[in-house]
Order: structure tokens, then C-alpha cells, then sequence
């Protein structure tokens, strides 16, 4: 059965806001203090080197991104590659849960930077919590077209005061203070980089939506490497000022609004502070485009209820899937459960590399594409990003391990109850041109 029609609307300059507004959310706005801490005026180093292993993984998804024009991302791709079964779904969940427990995270997160400026009490968390998570979910529910343009908006006012940040900083800067610096040691090093690489994360979002885009099979690879190449060249200048006009800065709890008051004063600090309120709410609008549409694909193969493969007959979103997104992430939110959720982000996202490399070998065995991108070297680099993933899952702590596998259980449950439902026999999707 063909997938339900919807808008293609979104273009190369939306997705490149997208990739842009998926990987620069309220991370950053902390990162610096921390990479900082460890390394010192060394830091950039490993802005550098995550950013380029970031890229490894962000090619791969590239490639698998310009062979689909439909909605799914990494769902999608394993499916493809080793057909609707449980390993397909356990994927599909975590990747599902992964965004879900994101959006509840950032959502506090935004109240927290909002706090810094203006006093916000237990009432008002709550308030601002729901009224931004249903404004979100609303923007979404009424269509592609408005949603995309929504997050364009959300990239140009997120980067105007980090560029500003890095403009001003720049000219700030002794840079005498680099002329001491030198390699990191490996075990610091390495403790950085496991950080850095998840503030770099948020890309393996942009192929969900294919099914909206317009000549996706270009698109896709297109956006998604130019908007991850800004952000890494904004990262690294981030780190550069911040380190260098901040003499305290790996014991800052706010780095960059702190680093920013040094040369642009009080009002410099307020508006990074506004723009890290900004860059939160923008990273949520990303997510809650792509939590659903995942429910959606799943929804397609009958490994979730067909209700969430629902298009409403006016905006031709997925609406019942935004709706359940967006009740149960504020639900999760407004619970205090949320950073003990969070906690499974990273293994998700590990999880979801090895399997989309997985997927990209698989793929260019079982249906090779010649005329959609390629990335070069073989398997090299496929290989690569299973290795980096699975080094980094042996760094993961005792609380990522358990809440990873206590979300595996919970996704086991849900499999084998859905296979003995009788609207469960899988059925493939065909694809709409």
C-alpha cells in the first residue's frame, strides 16, 4: 500500500535550517565550560575532531538519505536493509523515545535559561512547559509548509547571537594565549570527545520527514552536509572565544552568557541568554517535526497502531501521531522523570549509528543505487562509524546502561503485544514518486 499523500513543501534551504536548528540546541550553551575544564586552552582541538567524526557518521546518512522519498530516516533504512522484524522496530524505538525524551529535556532546559533573566516559580514552569510544547505541537499540526518556515525563522534568530558572540569576541582576543598550547592528552581527550559528539548529534533526525521534501534524493544529502558544516564552524569559534576571553571558564555554569558579559557587558550576557532560549525552543520544533512522522512510518509497516498513519484530510500532516508526541512528551516533562529519560539519548543515538551503518552496507549489497550520492572509500567509512559507535558504548555510564536496556525491554513488550494483533501482518510500503 502507497504511503498516505503529503505536501512535499520543504526545500534545500529548509533542510539546511533543519540540520542546522537539529545539532545546535541548549548543549552548546554549556559544552564550553566543560570542554574547558578538561583541556583548557586546548579545547578547540576537540571541537575540531568531533566535528570531523561527526562528519564520518553525517555522510553515511547522506547517502542513505538521497536513496529514499519517503518518511522514516534511520526506520526506514533498516527496514530496507534487513526487513520489517523486531530488530527494525527496536530501532524505530529508540529512535522514537530518543526524540520524545529530548523534547521533555529541552523543554525544562528553555525554563532554566529563561529563569536567569526572569524569576520563574513551580507555576510557572508548569505553564510555560505546556503553552510552548502545544504552540509547537500546533505549528506542526497545521502543515509542513508552516512548520518549516517556523524553524527558518528559529535558525536565523538562533545564530544571530552566536555570530554576534563570535564577531565581537574575535576582536577580544589575545591571541598570545594560544602560543603555550599543545596536543591533549589522550585520556582528556577522549573524555571531551564523548561529549562533543553528542552536542554534534541531532542530524540523523533530517531524512525522517522525506516524504515532504521536494527531490529528496538531492536534497537530503545536499542540506544535511552544508548544514552540518556550518555548525561545526560555529562550534569551534565558539569554543575559541569563549575560551580565551573567559578566565574561569571550566567552573562557569553558564559559559557562554558569562564569557559574553566580559566584552559586551550585562546586555552582551542577556542576549546570548535570550538566544539560548531561542536555539532551545528551535531544536523542539525540529524534534516534534520528526518524533511523529517516525510513529508514522512505523505505523505504515503495522509495527505501531494505524492510528498514528493517519493524514489529516486538510493540512496532510500525520496529526494523530503529532498529537500523541506532543501530550506525552509534556506529560514526561512536566513529571521530573525527564532527566533520568534523557539519560538514553546517547545509547539511542549510538544504537542508531551502528544500525544505519548496518543498513548502508546492506544496502549497497541488496539494492545497489549508482545514480544517487555515494560516499567513497567502500565500506571504510560504514565500518568506522560501527567502530566509533561501539568504543563509545563502552564509555557509557551505569545509568545509560540501565535505562537502555530497561527501553529495549519496554519495546520488546510492545513488539510481541503487537504481533499478536490481528492488523499486525507487516505489510511494505511501495514507494511514492
Amino acid at each position: 500500500m502507497p504511503e498516505p499523500k503529503l505536501i512535499r513543501a520543504a526545500g534545500f534551504k529548509e533542510i539546511v535550517a533543519f540540520s542546522i536548528n537539529s545539532i545546535i540546541g541548549a548543549g552548546i550553551f554549556a559544552l564550553p565550560a566543560t570542554a574547558a575544564k578538561l583541556l583548557g586552552i586546548a579545547s578547540p582541538i576537540a571541537f575540531i575532531i568531533a566535528g570531523a567524526v561527526s562528519l564520518i557518521v553525517v555522510l553515511c546518512f547522506a547517502e542513505l538519505g538521497g536513496r529514499y522519498d519517503r518518511t522514516g530516516g534511520v526506520y526506514l533504512y533498516i527496514t530496507e536493509a534487513f526487513n520489517p522484524g523486531i530488530f527494525s522496530f527496536l530501532i524505530g524505538w529508540m529512535y522514537f523515545l530518543a526524540r520524545l525524551t529530548s523534547v521533555a529535556a529541552l523543554s525544562n532546559a528553555m525554563v532554566d535559561f529563561i529563569s536567569y533573566v526572569f524569576p520563574v516559580g513551580v507555576a510557572g514552569r508548569i505553564v510555560l512547559i505546556l503553552l510552548t510544547i502545544a504552540a509547537i505541537g500546533t505549528a506542526n499540526y497545521i502543515g509542513i509548509r508552516f512548520s518549516t518556515r517556523l524553524i527558518n525563522a528559529f535558525t536565523i534568530a538562533k545564530l544571530l547571537p552566536l555570530f554576534l558572540f563570535i564577531s565581537v569576541g574575535l576582536f577580544f582576543i589575545d591571541w598570545r594565549i594560544f602560543e603555550s598550547i599543545h596536543f591533549p592528552g589522550f585520556r582528556p581527550l577522549s573524555q571531551t570527545l564523548l561529549i562533543a559528539i553528542f552536542v554534534f548529534s541531532g542530524f540523523e533526525i533530517i531524512g525522517v520527514p522525506a516524504g515532504e521534501i521536494l527531490e529528496p534524493q538531492k536534497t537530503v544529502p545536499r542540506g544535511l552536509l552544508t548544514g552540518t558544516v556550518i555548525t561545526i564552524v560555529f562550534y569551534f569559534l565558539i569554543q575559541i572565544v569563549a575560551v580565551a576571553n573567559h578566565p574561569a571558564l571550566g567552573s562557569s555554569a553558564s559559559p557562554i552568557a558569562q564569557a559574553a558579559s566580559y566584552f559586551m557587558g550585562r546586555t552582551g550576557s542577556n542576549v546570548i541568554t535570550i538566544g539560548a532560549v531561542i536555539s532551545t525552543i528551535g531544536t523542539m520544533l525540529a524534534l516534534v517535526l520528526a518524533g511523529p512522522r517516525i510513529l508514522f512510518a512505523m505505523a505504515l509497516e503495522r509495527q505501531m497502531p494505524s492510528l498514528f498513519e493517519r493524514v489529516h484530510s486538510t493540512f496532510r500532516t500525520p496529526h494523530a501521531a503529532i498529537l500523541f508526541f506532543a501530550a506525552t512528551a509534556a506529560a514526561i516533562a512536566l513529571s521530573g522523570k525527564f532527566a533520568e529519560l534523557a539519560t538514553l539519548s546517547a545509547m539511542a543515538r549510538l544504537i542508531t549509528y551502528i544500525g544505519t551503518a548496518a543498513a548502508l552496507l546492506q544496502l549497497r549489497r541488496k539494492k545497489p543505487s549508482p545514480q544517487t550520492f555515494r560516499v567513497p572509500g567502500g565500506a571504510f567509512l560504514p565500518v568506522l562509524v560501527i567502530l566509533i559507535s561501539v568504543y563509545l558504548l563502552t564509555a557509557a555510564t551505569k545509568a545509560q546502561v540501565i535505562a537502555g536496556a530497561a527501553a529495549i525491554v519496554a519495546g520488546l513488550g510492545i513488539h510481541a503485544v503487537r504481533t499478536l494483533l490481528p492488523e499486525s501482518s507487516g505489510r511494505k510500503q511501495t514507494p511514492q514518486l
